[in-house]
């Protein structure tokens, strides 16, 4: 064969080869994250899938808490094998139940976007559904830790429930994100009693049944309670004994100051020196400073209708911790500004009104056809008049309250 008539079979044997044809890369799969899931723009869907007998068992048995498996579904994303139990305390039901989604208890190790559990409010408290999404939206503004929310039609076994509000869980993921780090103590008040800040003696066990703690929980009563004993043992001595660095040393003061003014503004009756003493808090201690901070909980009660015109000081006489960082100077001067900046963050151009209306726009039809629901459509729209009235008007009397004090002072 001639050289020629091999290039020829060679160049035939080529044509008859297909060429490939390019494969574009495929395109960056999008990961969600723990932001998206509290993007408070959006009204979520929520599905949960859960055996019909166990379903059935939560809402007879709401009042204990029985986990029971379940597959979850948001968007795109599913995870197996969750564990749900029915949650709150005075919000209990076996109606619309309130729930707490365990991400990891059945699967170890498992997560959704990066979070270990969730908390889905049944806003059985709160007839125009939004006060805890307008206290939690203030917090965030005044850059205080407070759990991330955003609005949720829940689905169980792809029966609609009701619209809840999902609530960030105050556990490692939450420290890693506000504190930046997760080795410290965090410990869930349990209203047991009614606990002003007062001190309660030196057996440990008193501030166990107070305090539950939430992270290290293995160690000894000595290593997670002591601390707190020592807290409140130096809020009730006298000054001359355990004075303002000893106080330091122990609490964030100026953080508790701040919280307090701000719950103050916002007319929480159920907070951190509300009504029934000390309550819906969380407490974390860091574990080399052994410093001591406040994280806020469960603020559907705020914005309540009879204590528009109340004192931002109202409270604070019966709270052992508020009296002893009041009556430092600077302390004082810090709550009254703080008192002062939420206030004017609320009115300034309207921002907390405008809030309030975005809110109602993008829940207005799933709360009016959620049936499980213990308020009609009408007291709904009720009370959203009355806490828009309280809303715009709020500011106004705190400032008018702020400004008389320093008048005051400055005759």
């Amino acid at each position: 064969m001639s050289a020629s008539a091999g290039a020829d079979k060679c160049d035939r044997v080529r044509a008859l080869i297909p060429v490939p044809i390019p494969v574009p890369a495929p395109a960056p799969v999008e990961t969600a994250t723990s932001d998206d899931v509290f993007d408070s723009s959006v009204l979520h869907d929520l599905h949960l899938t859960v055996n019909a007998a166990d379903l059935d068992s939560l809402r007879t048995h709401f009042g204990e808490n029985t986990f029971y498996p379940a597959d979850l579904k948001w968007k795109q994303t599913t995870v197996r094998n969750v564990a749900i139990r029915s949650r709150g305390t005075g919000s209990r039901s076996g109606t619309k139940p309130g729930l707490y989604i365990d991400i990891n208890r059945l699967t170890p190790g498992q997560t959704f976007v990066g979070l270990k559990g969730l908390v889905l409010d049944n806003l059985l408290q709160d007839p125009a559904m939004m006060r805890e999404a307008l206290a939690m939206s203030i917090f965030a503004r005044m850059s205080l830790p407070a759990p991330r929310v955003a609005f949720y039609r829940l689905y169980l076994n792809d029966q609609y429930e009701g619209l809840y509000l999902l609530i960030e869980n105050i556990d490692k993921p939450f420290l890693n994100r506000t504190f930046g780090r997760d080795d410290g103590y965090l410990f869930e008040h349990h209203l047991t009693q009614r606990f002003d800040g007062e001190y309660i003696g030196d057996d440990l066990s008193a501030y166990r049944s107070l305090f539950e703690a939430r992270t290290n929980s293995g160690e000894s009563d000595s290593a997670l309670y002591e601390p707190i004993r020592a807290l409140f043992e130096a809020v009730n001595a006298p000054e001359e004994i355990k004075g303002r660095a000893e106080l330091d040393a122990l609490l964030d003061l100026r953080q508790f100051v701040r919280l307090l003014a701000v719950e103050k503004v916002m007319m929480e009756m159920d907070g951190l020196a509300g009504r029934w003493g000390m309550h819906n808090f969380y407490l974390y201690r860091d574990k080399n400073a052994g410093v001591h901070s406040f994280v806020v909980w469960d603020r559907d009660r705020a914005f309540g209708e009879y204590l528009l015109w109340g004192s931002i000081f109202d409270g604070t006489a019966d709270n052992r911790l508020a009296q002893r960082a009041l009556g430092y100077g600077d302390l004082h001067d810090l709550f009254v500004q703080t008192a002062e900046d939420t206030a004017n963050l609320m009115r300034n151009n309207g921002w907390l009104s405008s809030e309030l209306e975005r809110f109602w726009t993008l829940i207005r039809e799933a709360a009016y056809a959620d049936t499980h629901k213990p308020y009609s459509n009408e007291e709904i729209d009720g009370d959203i008049e009355s806490l828009r009235e309280m809303v715009r008007d709020r500011p106004d009397v705190v400032l008018r309250e702020t400004g008389a004090m320093r008048t005051g002072a400055n005759r």
